[in-house]
């Protein structure tokens, strides 16, 4: 019975009572199918939680909403009606406090998902790092797909289990950590994401300042402890936005704390 509701779904042919019409202003960013109201984007399956099919080795074209840099996608407080996929670029989840701070709570780059939220709201405010572009997909469709499709129920449970883990590694970095092992756990989180070796170029997704707010330290102490990693030839900085590692050990010694 699971099966047959499944096949019928992945039809098409329930799309309208699933998807329900985006408002008129966002009509205008997002493409849709000509004989209904979901988005293109799932006309042929869904992307959402699967990589888009290529038509003989070429990509699809991308669908989604673009942002401009430091735009805001959602606020704190909105209500929670999506969750998003990043294309193309990064995104920062962020709160701000009354006395002005900022905390960077996490970021998200190509093919990381956000915006889940099990209340009505969003809990933090998510904003473009630069040209970004994301897909958007409502809060009851996810809910719809994992009831019906094991896979895609796994690939949700498998999403949310990350953010978990990485929303208990930052705060025991934040709670634990001294201002040099909070910057190399944070290179050594941004290699693990590309699975590269020494040597290689890192693109950072986050700017000096973003990396402060999301480490919990001012931007001359940041500016300090990645200054002094160059100098002692750990990492070197080729542009503000790279990150070369040079020396894997050393940089994971000094997050663990068993480097002076």
């Amino acid at each position: 019975m699971l099966a047959a509701i499944a096949a019928y779904f992945r039809s098409g042919k329930i799309g309208t009572m699933l998807y329900r019409p985006m408002e008129p202003a966002a009509e205008q960013e997002v493409l849709y199918a000509p004989t209904s109201c979901r988005p293109a984007a799932c006309a042929q399956n869904c992307q959402f939680f699967y990589a888009p099919p290529s038509d003989n080795g070429t990509e699809r074209p991308k669908l989604g909403i673009r942002f401009a840099r430091n735009e805001t996608i959602y606020a704190r407080g909105d209500k929670a009606l999506y969750a998003y996929k990043v294309l193309e670029g990064a995104v920062r989840l962020s709160r701000m406090y009354a006395d002005g701070r900022r905390q960077i709570v996490s970021f998200h780059s190509s093919g990381e998902m956000f915006g889940f939220e099990f209340g009505s709201e969003y809990s933090g405010t998510a904003e473009a790092i630069g040209d970004t572009l994301v897909l958007r997909c409502p809060k009851l469709c996810v809910l719809n797909l994992a009831a019906i499709d094991p896979d895609i129920n796994r690939l949700r449970l498998m999403m949310l289990s990350r953010s978990l883990d990485s929303a208990e590694r930052h705060i025991a970095m934040l709670g634990h950590q001294s201002a040099r092992q909070r910057i190399a756990s944070f290179l050594l989180s941004i290699e693990a994401k590309v699975r590269r070796c020494d040597g290689y170029a890192l693109d950072l997704p986050l700017g000096r300042q973003d990396i402060a707010d999301y480490l919990g330290l001012t931007i001359e102490t940041t500016c300090r402890a990645l200054s002094d990693l160059k100098r002692r030839r750990i990492v070197d900085t080729p542009c503000r936005r790279q990150i070369v590692v040079r020396d894997h050990a050393a940089l994971k010694a000094i997050a663990e704390g068993a480097a002076a």
